[in-house]
């Protein structure tokens, strides 16, 4: 089968690993031929092939570099359809069979059409997120008339796609009920991995290396720090945690309120506080499994549910995981961590005293973090694993 993914993203280093990319690598280990066109923000488009994968690169303008504004970011964004459409026509001349593609960045009703009828093939949507109503309910959007335009755009590609995948019960219910999706069409697919074996290494070294002790109590936070993490409710628990001088809160990664939660931990004096750069795969994976617990933050004014991807990693890792969440991923979030994979604890987003007694729980029970953290890995190794995905895919298309 020839397959097109279409990605915002698709790093060129082999050792660079992310959801995205290991669906693709396993599409093309199953045999099946692979297309990825995705995002070149500097330069002329460019062919070429990369681990038996064609890699297609749009030049569509900048979005991800440090230094881009927001109208620099709309203006992409307006262009991908129209380019994205263009270039694949022009450079890609294989019979293409599937085209998988995923929201935010490709949930374009104009650029689903054009492909679908041009190749006269089925199209798979991955939603990672429910847009607009997660960008109203933090504030993002306001305006009726963009509100209406984004919606409408939203459910026109769900209605033209083939397949659409969701990432729990929760977001399969919603898909439903609010967009009036029939259900044939949706695709329960949980976040998946390559299943690895457990790492063996001196965690004391590690811990060493990053400048911490073995009697050091670590909570970590891998990921982006945007606004739908609302990190002020950790900064808060950090704050609380300042009377257990042995407690460290760690912030790996980037995001854009990264500097302004660094101000905010500066002015507060939260010397328990440190924000590390994004690391590569290993050695985040590495540091990550020499922690006491995995850190999950969303914030309380969600009313669509959520479900974090740093999950997986944090399950692969064999770390316990304690979550802040809002009232509509909790019950569906917070079920699935504490009843289904029973991987960790949560508690209420915004209620600081709840988050605060839920981490007392896990510092305080060396036993329930080495079950929690157990209990995580084994439904990684159980559930997880990117063959599954794989799997759940063809299943689904071969019905058809």
């Amino acid at each position: 089968m020839n397959v097109l993914f279409l990605l915002p993203r698709y790093s060129e280093n082999i050792k660079d690993s992310t959801l995205e990319k290991e669906l693709v690598k396993e599409f093309s280990n199953q045999g099946n031929k692979v297309i990825v066109a995705t995002i070149l923000e500097e330069g002329e488009t460019y062919f070429k092939e990369l681990e038996n994968i064609k890699l297609l690169k749009i030049s569509c303008g900048k979005y991800y570099s440090k230094e881009t504004t927001k109208l620099d970011k709309g203006m992409t964004i307006l262009k991908i359809p129209f380019l994205f459409s263009l270039k694949i026509k022009e450079r890609i001349n294989e019979k293409i069979d599937l085209i998988i593609l995923s929201t935010p960045m490709f949930n374009n009703p104009f650029l689903i059409k054009k492909l679908r009828d041009y190749f006269q093939c089925e199209v798979l949507l991955i939603i990672w997120d429910i847009f607009p109503q997660n960008a109203i309910d933090l504030g993002i959007i306001k305006n009726k008339f963009l509100i209406k335009y984004f919606d409408s755009k939203y459910k026109k590609a769900l209605k033209i796609s083939d397949y659409i995948t969701v990432m729990s019960e929760g977001n399969k219910k919603y898909i439903k009920n609010i967009f009036r999706i029939e259900d044939k069409k949706i695709i329960l697919l949980k976040n998946w991995a390559y299943i690895k074996p457990k790492l063996d290494m001196d965690k004391e070294e590690i811990r060493k290396k990053y400048g911490y002790s073995e009697e050091d109590f670590l909570a970590i936070f891998g990921g982006n720090m945007g606004k739908p993490q609302k990190l002020e409710n950790i900064l808060s628990l950090a704050e609380k945690c300042l009377e257990l001088p042995e407690v460290k809160f760690i912030f790996v990664g980037n995001g854009s309120e990264r500097e302004r939660l660094k101000k905010i931990a500066i002015d507060k004096r939260l010397k328990n506080i440190r924000f590390v750069d994004q690391l590569p795969r290993e050695d985040y994976e590495k540091f990550t499994s020499t922690c006491n617990i995995g850190l999950v933050s969303l914030d309380e004014r969600f009313t669509v549910p959520n479900f974090p991807s740093k999950t997986t990693d944090y399950f692969k890792l064999s770390l316990p995981i304690l979550a802040s969440l809002d009232k509509c991923s909790a019950a569906d979030y917070g079920k699935f961590l504490e009843e289904e994979a029973k991987g960790g604890i949560f508690a209420e987003a915004g209620n600081v005293e709840d988050l605060y007694k839920k981490f007392l729980t896990l510092y305080n029970s060396k036993d329930l973090r080495k079950q929690l953290g157990n209990n995580g890995r084994e439904y990684y190794e159980k559930y997880l694993g990117v063959d599954k995905a794989y799997k759940t895919i063809m299943n689904i298309i071969k019905k058809d």
